[in-house]
């Protein structure tokens, strides 16, 4: 069915909500940043964000499935790489947003929708790390065991200070360890 000009205006304010938020987020931090700040930001009144989101968090697990569908169409492009480069390209480009990754985890245990989004995305990136692992010829087995320890690790590179030269001593650890398991 065709998209009426109402539904493609939906989508476009829509979008315009979540990059301001985006941008507030990154800039302010989740905890400072206010309902009203965001619809400030998206120029809209401040009741017009909960037409579109139930809440802050909602809003929030918005943002991060746009930046992850972004992410997903770029590495559309890295995919066929070295697993050294892919690992440091999915790092390059999650530090981008690393704010929201620390948000995730500190609003776990107080947001349902938060905790949906983050246990739905381990199974996609184990998922993908999965099938990546297994078209260069690791066993399933060891595919799911290296992919739970490499979510792992991406995210303490990505929650936790540290030098590059650490992060390329651990990414090129991983990537070496699955050319190994191969």
């Amino acid at each position: 069915m065709a998209k009426n000009k109402r539904d493609i205006d939906q989508q476009v304010k829509r979008a315009e909500i979540e990059a301001a938020a985006l941008q507030l987020f990154l800039s302010q931090g989740y905890e400072a940043t206010s309902m009203a700040a965001v619809a400030t930001q998206a120029s809209v009144a401040p009741n017009t964000l909960y037409w579109y989101f139930d809440s802050k968090d909602d809003l929030l697990v918005a943002v991060l499935n746009q930046q992850l569908s972004q992410a997903m169409t770029q590495y559309a492009h890295e995919c066929h790489k070295p697993v050294g480069e892919q690992l440091t390209w999915m790092l390059a480009r999650f530090e981008q947003v690393s704010p929201l990754i620390n948000t995730v985890h500190a609003r776990l245990a107080k947001s349902p929708s938060i905790k949906l989004w983050h246990d739905q995305f381990h199974l996609m990136l184990d998922g993908l790390l999965v099938a990546q692992m297994c078209q260069r010829g690791v066993s399933s087995t060891k595919a799911k065991l290296l992919a739970t320890v490499g979510t792992f690790v991406m995210e303490g590179l990505l929650s936790h200070p540290h030098s590059s030269r650490q992060r390329e001593m651990v990414v090129s650890w991983m990537a070496a360890t699955v050319d190994a398991a191969a």
